[in-house]
């Protein structure tokens, strides 16, 4: 596994270097691994701006390979949408009701080993008498529902004594991993250039 990312990142990574070859004088992964040692070379920027394209290329034409998953994607992201929006107004009105607050944090810190996570793909009359209960005992919820395009997934922090996570579940997919290693990598290539010019 490599320090600096995934290893499904680096397995990408080489893939990338086999696929664009000996037309840099260095390696992605090398340029990833230390930029510094590439500051003095005659128009650095520019060669990282071009690896950028082949990288950008490369997972273009990698997800475009995947049209059975990304269907699957969405199917699963589709279903997830629409349990986040039924959840969401069932969470929402039994707050309300409690006088219990529903917030939307930019982030929040918590001991992960003192709270339980529970992943649901069905909403039936168990799950919204599970929400009830946590009512009782919750001091906030914390609204941390992400996005997918245009589908959101949905994810609830309910805090008191004890935290309980109710989460919409989401399958994995290799084309959310693809896309997460595509962010990793242009965040990994934007970190270098800032390097190189001395930011």
């Amino acid at each position: 596994m490599a320090e600096m990312w995934s290893d499904y990142t680096d397995m990408l990574i080489a893939e990338i270097d086999k696929s664009i070859g000996s037309k840099y004088k260095f390696s992605l992964k090398a340029l990833l691994t230390d930029p510094s040692k590439y500051m003095s070379q005659q128009n650095i920027q520019v060669t990282i701006a071009n690896m950028k394209e082949d990288v950008d290329s490369y997972f273009s034409e990698k997800a475009k390979g995947m049209v059975e998953e990304q269907r699957s994607l969405e199917d699963a992201a589709s279903k997830a949408d629409s349990m986040t929006g039924q959840l969401g107004r069932s969470i929402v009105t039994q707050a309300r009701q409690g006088n219990v607050p529903v917030i939307k944090p930019v982030a929040v810190e918590r001991d992960l080993t003192k709270e339980m996570t529970i992943y649901i793909n069905a909403i039936d009359n168990d799950i919204l008498s599970l929400i009830q209960k946590l009512m009782l005992s919750t001091v906030l919820v914390a609204d941390l529902s992400t996005s997918y395009n245009n589908y959101r997934i949905g994810s609830w922090l309910f805090s008191g004594n004890k935290n309980y996570r109710l989460n919409v579940f989401m399958p994995d997919s290799p084309l959310l991993m693809l896309e997460a290693s595509k962010a990793e990598i242009g965040n990994l290539l934007a970190s270098a250039l800032d390097f190189v010019k001395g930011l």
